[in-house]
């Protein structure tokens, strides 16, 4: 008896743990030291250093697998070419 306890207790710890998890989404910084450095980190940058750029950490929509990626360049226009 005491196992059964045991094991739903395990799981759900681990089923907690799990949602916490995908919940979290962390923003990068892409930011220059003050000695010119340049760095890209998912860590607040320290005193002194120039963001340069902030982008949120936002989960992207899975993909179905197999299906290809559009390949859409800028200025492409919706005429056919001949």
């Amino acid at each position: 008896m005491n196992s059964i306890v045991a094991r739903a207790i395990l799981i759900s710890l681990f089923l907690g743990l799990a949602s916490v998890t995908q919940g979290r989404s962390e923003d990068y910084y892409i930011y220059q030291t003050a000695k010119g450095d340049l760095v890209i980190s998912n860590k607040q940058p320290p005193p002194g250093s120039t963001i340069i750029k902030q982008v949120p950490g936002e989960t992207a929509p899975a993909q179905e697998p197999g299906t290809p990626v559009p390949n859409v360049q800028p200025g492409d226009s919706s005429k056919p070419t001949r």
